[in-house]
């Protein structure tokens, strides 16, 4: 009965903190404040973890929101203020504790100060008895609790908001929440988490991979609510002349890592989908480190053949051939129906206007500067406009796979900024990972 009395209090409150945040909101746009993607993105910064994994829902899927939405939602792809330690070690305590076990039984050292925190998490380092370095992932207090309650009122949240705002009418409202809820409650299972970096180990051993590692999971310590690992060592694969500590040549780090990832998507149950400057790191014995698989991906490998020939077309201002492999990527229920010919024109006058205005594309300079891949990522916003315009509708994980390439994009400018992705010979997108 206690626990029926405290989840019925924490709906109730979390419902009427919702309100009042979403009714504040409603009062600014009565008195005259534009209902724009700028208003929508302070309420949800307000509303809390839900409605920021929404935000980042948004910024990452251009195939379903309006471009100035996921624009404006860009920000919320950055690391979150930190809770205080005692919150994580009630969580520890909770999951991690059996009988009169104390958190010193299982852990000789824990950093109060975390390594990173999230929406959903924290990381903080940690020493075993035995010696072992671990890091321990661990979800902030009553995170799915919240993410189910705010699931719950979504649905008359989102009917409001589209009364508010017209631009949010979405075409299907019902599997767009579908997408955010799989998304986000998947991100709370950290035993799938683990499960995601156990596939990939066994991708890279299958495929006799030694130049890329994983970390290890701690089973006996790792729960729906914490995952604990084995520690790796080294730095962000962000500064070239740090990476010189432990490597030859950046350029071939990159290579390596690129190979390792386009093999995945031919080979592995899953993608990495989430492979940030946070989230790939140079070791101190050189090899490469892909943490946190929280996010990932399934892509068919005919629809990631099409999207690497898609690109190359861009590149090539092969608008004709561009088209054809836009339809063949899977993204259309009637494919008979599209007019490649004039999907081939619209994306011709749609690429042509944006070299025109932008200096970007008309200096004649290789892309190697943060203004000119936001530029880039610009295009492709535009282009999931055409496509839509024509019937066309990206498979599920497109998103993540094309937000994982403007990653790739941004570490090639900093670590091999003469290399081209499609066309560098140490570079194979049909899927050879290195040994």
């Amino acid at each position: 009965m206690p626990n029926l009395l405290k989840k019925s209090f924490n709906v109730a409150n979390r419902v009427r903190q919702t309100a009042s945040v979403v009714g504040l909101s409603a009062l600014r746009v009565a008195k005259g404040e534009r209902p724009d993607a700028v208003l929508l993105r302070e309420t949800f910064e307000q509303l809390g973890t839900t409605y920021i994994k929404i935000g980042q829902f948004i910024a990452s899927t251009p195939s379903l929101f309006p471009r100035e939405y996921v624009i404006a939602f860009q920000g919320f792809l950055d690391q979150t203020t930190p809770l205080p330690y005692k919150y994580i070690e009630q969580v520890l305590k909770e999951e991690l504790l059996q009988g009169n076990q104390s958190l010193d039984d299982l852990f000789a050292h824990i950093e109060r100060k975390p390594l990173a925190s999230a929406s959903i998490a924290q990381v903080h380092a940690a020493t075993l008895p035995d010696g072992r370095e671990v890091v321990l992932k661990v979800q902030k207090p009553d995170v799915d609790v919240i993410m189910q309650i705010d699931l719950g009122v979504l649905h008359a949240v989102t009917r409001l908001l589209e009364r508010l705002m017209p631009q949010m009418r979405f075409a299907s409202l019902s599997p767009v929440i579908d997408e955010i809820r799989t998304r986000m409650l998947a991100e709370t299972d950290f035993i799938a988490e683990a499960a995601n970096i156990r596939d990939f180990q066994q991708f890279l051993q299958a495929t006799g991979n030694t130049r890329v590692v994983a970390p290890d999971v701690i089973e006996t310590l790792s729960t729906k609510r914490v995952l604990t690992m084995s520690r790796l060592h080294g730095i962000s694969m962000v500064d070239e002349v740090a990476m010189r500590q432990y490597c030859d040549d950046p350029a071939q780090i990159m290579a390596d890592t690129l190979n390792t990832w386009f093999a995945s998507l031919m080979f592995a149950n899953s993608f990495h989908a989430d492979l940030h400057a946070g989230n790939l790191m140079l070791l101190n014995d050189g090899r490469i480190g892909f943490i946190d698989f929280g996010i990932v991906g399934k892509l068919a490998p005919e629809s990631w053949q099409a999207c690497m020939g898609m690109m190359q077309a861009l590149q090539e201002s092969d608008y004709v051939t561009m088209a054809g492999c836009m339809i063949d990527m899977g993204m259309t229920h009637e494919r008979s129906k599209v007019d490649q010919a004039q999907l081939a024109g619209d994306l011709a006058k749609m690429i042509t206007r944006i070299m025109a205005e932008d200096k970007t594309y008309t200096s004649g300079k290789p892309f190697n500067s943060k203004e000119q891949a936001d530029e880039l990522n610009k295009m492709m916003l535009e282009i999931v406009e055409v496509g839509k315009r024509h019937g066309i509708h990206f498979p599920r994980d497109f998103a993540l796979l094309t937000k994982q390439m403007l990653y790739f994009d941004r570490f090639m400018r900093t670590l091999a900024p003469d290399m081209d992705m499609f066309n560098d010979a140490r570079v194979s997108l049909l899927g050879q990972a290195t040994a």
